[in-house]
């Protein structure tokens, strides 16, 4: 299994906790990261005996009308055994029924395999349950035909990876339906042209606005890895890491000076992030205890001065310059004092005489600063 395409399956399943619609893109990769006949994503009623299908690859529609019938049979050992093996998180083979139940053949005997599985082509399955609450379960299941062979090891444990992240991205889209008519609904920013997303704790993404999703889809500075929000930039990635889990512990804001984080974007332009945790009526819906608010702004376009026009307008010698040209090119200040050779507690030195000297007391203030300025000044001037 290609690994981009395992990738690009992950993240087509975390699009599905926002869109529904994803589901069947999801099926789409899933066939191609495990050769399959049909790939079928459903919800079961133990109670009523019903299911009910979300997306279904490869069953006509005939069959889905007969699957009750069959499937919630007596002599269905997966119905026989459904409250120990559908559960989040194991894995479901025929093989595995057959050792679990230490019978030999056992699914072959059914009707739901003889009537059900065996006359569209299926013989051999994979499949998870992603969710299990008040007797209705949500199951993934892979079929192949007689002439496949049967899923290998490999597979089984490459599904199993896949399937924790089918499981987070069903309970993410579960809450928020819930919770589609709360006032504060996530709907409201669809419509706003500014980037914003909703991250938990662990940089997953919850939703993102189409501006967002424009930005993500570009990789301009940021980008999905399995379902995670990271740095196209290697070296800023740690810095996006420690502002977010900054951010996420501290519900009264962040420290005086941090309040926003600034990332390398394209065409040498910079993004400005800055997020903020929700609290209050807002948090009733969402999926996670810690959720941010973040907030990009491209400042694409836009150049930062030389650090010889930086110290001229300023007064500021050329190690304090230099310092205030990296910070505003979007460099951490340990980066940026490991580039000048530097330490860090000198680096932090220079950076408030700097604040002193150009009038501002963040960061934040400092990159606004320089690259306002740097619109004004000449094309000479500015940093090529």
């Amino acid at each position: 299994m290609a690994d981009s395409l395992h990738e690009e399956l992950t993240d087509a399943v975390y699009a599905a906790a926002l869109d529904p619609a994803a589901w069947h893109d999801a099926m789409r990769l899933m066939r191609g990261c495990f050769p399959s006949t049909a790939q079928t994503f459903y919800f079961l009623d133990r109670e009523t005996r019903h299911v009910r299908p979300v997306c279904l690859v490869g069953v006509q529609a005939r069959w889905v009308e007969s699957f009750d019938e069959t499937y919630f049979a007596p002599d269905n050992p997966w119905i026989q055994v459904t409250k120990l093996l559908h559960q989040p998180g194991v894995v479901r083979t025929t093989e595995r029924l057959e050792h679990f139940m230490k019978e030999r053949g056992v699914l072959y005997r059914s009707a739901y395999y003889n009537e059900w599985m065996r006359p569209q082509g299926f013989k051999h399955n994979l499949g998870n349950t992603l969710l299990a609450e008040d007797g209705v379960v949500a199951n993934i299941t892979l079929f192949r035909s007689p002439d496949m062979p049967t899923f290998n090891d490999e597979e089984v444990r490459a599904f199993e990876v896949l399937s924790r992240h089918m499981t987070r991205s069903l309970r993410m889209s579960v809450q928020l339906e819930r919770t589609e008519n709360c006032p504060a609904s996530t709907k409201a920013f669809d419509a706003l042209p500014h980037a914003l997303a909703l991250v938990d704790a662990q940089r997953r993404v919850l939703y993102a606005n189409a501006a967002m999703e424009a930005l993500l889809r570009g990789q301009n500075g940021l980008r999905l890895r399995q379902g995670e929000l990271v740095a196209t930039d290697a070296d800023a990635q740690q810095r996006l890491a420690s502002y977010l889990a900054c951010a996420a512990t501290r519900a009264g804001g962040l420290p005086h000076g941090i309040e926003s984080v600034f990332l390398p974007g394209a065409k040498f332009g910079l993004l400005s992030l800055r997020a903020i945790p929700v609290q209050g009526a807002m948090a009733q819906y969402l999926p996670a205890k810690q959720t941010l608010l973040l907030m990009v702004r491209e400042c694409s376009g836009r150049r930062v001065l030389s650090h010889a026009v930086i110290a001229q307008l300023y007064r500021c010698t050329a190690t304090e310059a230099r310092l205030a040209q990296l910070v505003a090119e979007g460099k951490g200040l340990r980066q940026a004092a490991q580039a000048m050779g530097i330490t860090y507690g000198t680096a932090r030195v220079y950076l408030k005489i700097v604040f002193q000297k150009t009038g501002v007391r963040t960061q934040a203030q400092l990159v606004g600063q320089l690259f306002g300025d740097g619109m004004a000044a000449k094309p000479v001037q500015m940093l090529h």
